[in-house]
């Protein structure tokens, strides 16, 4: 039964005289004015309450009261609804929910939601991106839902600190800016970016010919024998989603901890009882204004040490973090992480400019050294021109000498041709294939062989002409 049955009854009678004396009133309000007047007199009078929507159980039922209590007062009607639950309706989920942004957050086609201002919204889904008629009703609604979105994730977001990162939920990420930092008229600008929740499997990375059976196996193979490595590229490229790949493919007694700012990654692998069979811990960051109450991506890697893990995965490193990660990666436990870089060769300089945040008196060219030996093998991941995902390059970094890394390419991917849609405006599809271009080295064939790995298979990836009976410390 409905709670505002009196206020119901009430509104229902004023519309019916409205109706019967076939008038529009003076007093009959557009639902954006109705909006406005509740929504002021709430924040000025419950500003406690309000915030209770977003952390509490019952901050929803508060607030549809508030809600009707407030429109039975200022005697407000409005054009567009005729019943008065169907407005606290409306006027809850524009203040409370996500208002017409529900429906792209929790549509599975949609990657990502991009706010360039608060009458212009975008989609972008694996088809592209295209412009919807929705909108916010003001700049002032769009900077609401921006502060409330972020606050989901623990972040304020205000004059004070107009560009924030956070989260709305689980697998859902935020970046927003907000007046000074852009014009009052723009309202707010923000990118959700949605996390696919579905696994992605071998064969299914296979057919969009993202990568070889082979590609993928030598990653899962370094991973599971102790060799880290690292996966470059660009933001929507793939990267979080392969690292899920990956370590649900390998053995389930490796234990394992991850380090994320919201939680995407899903690395518990159950049996047909719904019993988790493998070991992970799954951890999170806590940005907070207050010094005394962040805990930092490079807290939770020193506080992971503690907890004796097999594989450490910084989900994306950004920072000084990147130190005591390649640190971790040379005393004995196996790194996954990702990072932006435009190729394979510029993420190991990327992660030296981490590395440097930290504040360490070490020289470029031995920090280069360690961060090499710290990670092996680097894989460049790309998002092509006609939107499909591609693994162009991975390499294998063996030494950094004269000013330059000593590497070798292990696979690529080779562009032949393009295809252009039949107007010639957009390219259809990019025409290639992946090429092995030389073997791994007989000093990772040998760390791979130490540490477990099938001898037939590491000649798979070495060749024939590998001798486990040849030194290859010098």
């Amino acid at each position: 039964m409905s709670k505002f049955n009196v206020y119901q009854a009430i509104y229902e009678v004023s519309q019916q005289n409205k109706s019967a004396s076939h008038e529009v009133k003076s007093d009959d309000r557009p639902y954006v004015e109705v909006l406005e007047i509740v929504r002021g007199e709430i924040s000025k009078n419950h500003s406690g309450e309000l915030a209770n929507v977003i952390t509490e159980p019952q901050g929803a039922a508060l607030l549809k009261n508030l809600l009707s209590k407030y429109i039975y007062q200022k005697h407000l009607t409005c054009r567009e609804y005729n019943s008065l639950n169907e407005l606290v309706d409306k006027c809850y989920e524009d203040m409370a929910g996500f208002g017409f942004l529900t429906k792209y957050i929790y549509d599975d086609e949609v990657e990502e939601i991009n706010c360039n201002a608060w009458n212009d919204i975008e989609i972008v889904t694996a088809l592209g991106w295209k412009k919807i008629d929705e909108h916010f009703l003001s700049p002032m609604q769009c900077i609401d839902m921006t502060k409330k979105m972020c606050q989901l994730g623990g972040v304020i977001i205000d004059g004070s600190q107009p560009t924030q990162d956070s989260y709305i939920t689980q697998g859902v990420r935020i970046s927003a800016i907000i007046p000074p930092c852009i014009d009052d008229d723009i309202g707010a600008v923000f990118s959700i970016r949605k996390q696919k929740t579905n696994t992605i499997t071998k064969e299914q990375l296979i057919k969009w010919d993202t990568a070889t059976d082979d590609e993928l196996d030598l990653l899962i193979l370094c991973i599971e024998h102790g060799v880290s490595l690292g996966i470059a590229g660009s933001t929507g490229s793939g990267k979080t989603t392969d690292i899920g790949f990956i370590l649900k493919n390998i053995a389930h007694d490796k234990r394992i901890y991850s380090i994320e700012d919201s939680r995407e990654l899903d690395l518990q692998v159950r049996d047909e009882k719904g019993k988790i069979i493998n070991r992970v811990i799954h951890t999170k960051t806590r940005p907070s204004n207050n010094q005394a109450h962040n805990v930092s991506a490079d807290m939770l890697l020193k506080k992971a040490l503690r907890f004796d893990p097999q594989i450490i995965v910084p989900a994306e490193m950004r920072g000084e973090e990147a130190m005591t990660a390649q640190e971790a990666g040379r005393t004995g436990h196996t790194i996954i992480t990702s990072l932006h870089a435009s190729t394979a060769m510029a993420a190991y300089t990327r992660i030296l400019t981490m590395c440097m945040m930290s504040g360490t008196k070490l020289s470029e060219e031995l920090m280069l050294k360690l961060i090499i030996e710290a990670y092996p093998i680097m894989a460049f991941k790309m998002q092509l021109p006609d939107k499909t995902r591609k693994y162009m390059k991975i390499i294998e970094a063996e030494d950094y000498r004269d000013g330059k890394i000593v590497y070798r390419t292990l696979y690529k991917y080779v562009i032949t041709d393009r295809q252009m849609s039949s107007d010639g405006t957009r390219i259809e599809k990019m025409v290639g294939y992946h090429k092995k271009v030389s073997n791994i080295s007989s000093r990772l064939a040998n760390v791979l062989l130490e540490n477990g790995a099938d001898l037939s298979v590491i000649r798979r990836f070495a060749g024939n002409d590998w001798n486990p009976e040849t030194d290859t410390e010098d």
